[in-house]
């Protein structure tokens, strides 16, 4: 799909908040939920709870930003079982992403101008963004270069950020009270898994 507007300001997002000198990070986490019993967790932490006032580019500064980090928490055990290959996700009860859809919500509405899938490397759907992943590289059979990138996977007894986004509230968006959900689509052990997690509210001002 193409990059959409909301891509293009994260990058400058991003870049911006890596030439500040200090970001605060206020621990936020949406509350956890067990999906299906599968021992995995998702939750989402926001650098800045807000509210934050729009800017148009030149003017935006830390509190005009916010990032998003999606973790995933795998409670399940390690086994004292072979890997069937060199990658994390190779790893017995590992679990595997294979991408990531956003949806945002104002004032509990969805805008699907905001609707967005993040897929990892090796084929990312947001380039600037490829290094957000926790992928694995191994070398191929031939030896170096050590070149081949694997899915991103949280192993058993892991909590990690699968992926992190920055968010800048433009002008010419909606003002309001906003949700960002994530869908975290993977594979445990070869079988499909779904994680959700919601956001807190973040307050949106002009």
């Amino acid at each position: 799909m193409n990059v959409p507007l909301r891509a293009i300001r994260l990058m400058f997002g991003a870049s911006l908040l890596a030439a500040a000198t200090a970001v605060m990070l206020v621990v936020l986490p949406a509350a956890a939920r067990d999906n299906a019993g599968n021992r995995l967790d998702a939750r989402v932490v926001l650098t800045n709870p807000g509210p934050l006032p729009a800017c148009s580019g030149s003017d935006c500064t830390d509190a005009n930003i916010t990032r998003l980090f999606v973790y995933v928490e795998n409670g399940n055990a390690l086994v004292n079982a072979s890997a069937s290959g060199p990658q994390r996700a190779d790893i017995p009860n590992a679990f595997a992403v294979s991408s990531i859809d956003e949806a945002v919500f104002v004032d509990g509405v969805q805008h699907h101008e905001f609707d967005f899938t993040f897929t990892p490397p090796p084929f990312p759907s947001f380039q600037p963004s490829s290094g957000h992943w926790p992928v694995s590289v191994s070398c191929p059979p031939e030896g170096p270069p050590c070149n081949v990138v694997g899915s991103p996977a949280v192993i058993p007894g892991e909590k990690a950020a699968v992926h992190f986004f920055g968010w800048i509230h433009g002008p010419g968006e909606a003002n309001g009270t906003y949700v960002f959900t994530f869908t975290v689509h993977g594979t445990l052990n070869g079988t499909a898994v779904t994680l959700r997690a919601s956001s807190l509210p973040i307050v949106m001002t002009a």
